[in-house]
């Protein structure tokens, strides 16, 4: 599996931006809504709601890349429900397939020192087990309060949210738990990501021309977009 440090705030000469962990995995099959797939225990049962969630994100997610506003049909709580799941996608896509990697390849840029890379993914990492341990157990107990409404057939919005949030803070948690350990990971330094940090300095026409040479040299397909968005976001203060 391969994951990338991406820097994602300029930084004056000597001192260090801030940096996000980056994957773009396969998608992953999910089953067809309705599917009749016989399943013999809740967790199973649960699993599956959550893929067909997954399903959801995924499309939500690539729609609102290919520049479409987030979707407002159907009832509210479901347009909700549909935007919330395009960006659990997008910010924990990398943990749901990590708990799987039995290696990694930490791709960082080339200013960065591999050991001084490591120590920051696993901090991420840290901060991500932390949090997602926490809201699993929340999550799950209201999954367990509404269990009967969630077993369900047909559309249904109320337990797709909920079994989406506390089967994915799960496999988030067993993600982050993954990447903290050092032995999963091989650090390769990369003249790319140099670049993109130093893309971040520009105006934003040249800007987005060199995210662009920087995805194409990477591979990243989706690179453009997950750049866009940070950019787009408020700085803190």
């Amino acid at each position: 599996m391969d994951v990338f440090l991406l820097p994602v705030t300029p930084a004056p000469p000597g001192s260090e931006p801030g940096f996000e962990l980056y994957c773009e995995p396969p998608q992953e099959i999910s089953p067809e809504p309705g599917s009749t797939e016989p399943r013999r225990s809740l967790g199973s049962r649960l699993v599956h709601s959550f893929r067909q969630a997954l399903a959801e994100g995924e499309a939500e997610e690539r729609r609102q890349e290919d520049g479409h506003p987030p979707v407002e049909s159907g009832s509210r709580f479901g347009s909700f429900v549909k935007r919330k799941l395009a960006a659990a996608v997008a910010e924990q896509r990398l943990l749901w397939h990590l708990r799987h990697a039995s290696s990694a390849r930490l791709h960082h840029p080339v200013t960065l020192t591999s050991a001084r890379a490591l120590a920051l993914a696993t901090a991420e990492f840290k901060k991500d087990f932390d949090k997602h341990r926490l809201w699993c157990g929340i999550d799950a107990a209201i999954t367990v309060a509404s269990a009967p409404v969630a077993l369900i057939p047909g559309p249904n919005f109320l337990a797709y949210y909920f079994i989406f949030r506390s089967v994915g803070h799960f496999f988030s948690f067993r993600g982050a738990q993954k990447g903290m350990d050092a032995s999963l990971w091989t650090a390769v330094p990369s003249t790319p990501l140099a670049d993109l940090q130093q893309a971040l300095a520009l105006d934003a026409r040249d800007r987005d021309d060199k995210i662009a040479v920087v995805a194409s040299a990477l591979g990243l397909e989706r690179l453009p977009v997950f750049m866009r968005r940070v950019v787009a976001r408020p700085r803190k203060r």
